[in-house]
């Protein structure tokens, strides 16, 4: 195990060591200021109905692929989740403005369980500070076990609503990212947008990514390869539409 692994899997989260390339973040913040600008669906609204989240990054324009897979960001994917990664179309893949008061402040999981792991990637197109809203997370929160559905039919958990998890809140820390910095945070660490204090935003990017499914014979048409290439792994002869197919071990 490598030592960002490492780091990786005892904290739930982990700064990469290098930026990236200013021109790559000047090419995501152009795609994502001009359809804020424009009101390109689909997007959410703040209480004031000012966009504040655009959904649907990757339908979007192929930067955001482009910066998935860049060698810094591959790299240290490789190195969590091995050779053939996905990104997931159906959570995350949305840019955030975090204007004061757009989004409030609570610890949350994005996910319920580890049996669908899945790493977030955040990408940060202007400097993150404990001012202006900084994302926080509770290291090694990953590690805490399943505790019930969340609210609303959400795919995740909300630290208030359950007493098992209530012990977190105010044990958060805040982690301060420069422009093109990268995060990758276990999506079962509870974490959450700072408070904007200031007056200004910070704008970022997030996806979602995991391990190709080795156990699937299909191509999941709700995730898109970042790089490697997919492998049925079985230890038994599987029947597929008729005919015998040969598993590996």
């Amino acid at each position: 195990m490598t030592d960002l692994a490492r780091f990786f899997d005892t904290t739930g989260y982990a700064k990469l060591p290098v930026l990236l390339p200013l021109d790559l973040i000047s090419r995501m913040r152009t795609v994502v200021d001009d359809h804020f600008a424009r009101g390109v669906q689909p997007y959410r609204v703040n209480d004031t109905g000012t966009p504040c989240r655009l959904d649907d990054l990757l339908e979007r324009d192929p930067v955001f692929l482009d910066a998935l897979r860049h060698e810094y960001v591959a790299g240290a994917l490789r190195q969590v989740l091995g050779p053939t990664v996905d990104v997931v179309h159906a959570r995350h893949n949305h840019a955030t403005l975090n204007n004061p008061g757009d989004i409030p402040f609570r610890l949350h999981r994005d996910i319920q369980q580890w049996s669908q792991p899945l790493v977030a990637v955040f990408f940060y197109l202007e400097p993150a500070t404990v001012t202006n809203g900084c994302t926080t997370v509770v290291p090694a929160s990953h590690r805490l076990p399943y505790a019930g559905t969340q609210s609303g039919g959400g795919g995740g958990n909300w630290a208030d609503e359950h007493e098992q998890y209530q012990h977190l809140i105010g044990q958060e820390l805040p982690v301060e990212m420069p422009v093109g910095g990268v995060l990758l945070l276990n999506c079962l660490c509870f974490h959450s947008v700072g408070r904007n204090t200031s007056a200004s935003s910070r704008r970022s990017v997030v996806f979602a990514c995991r391990a190709s499914d080795e156990l699937s014979q299909v191509e999941d048409p709700g995730v898109t390869r970042l790089f490697g290439k997919r492998r049925f792994l079985a230890n038994r002869v599987l029947r597929v539409s008729g005919s015998l197919q040969q598993g590996e071990s």
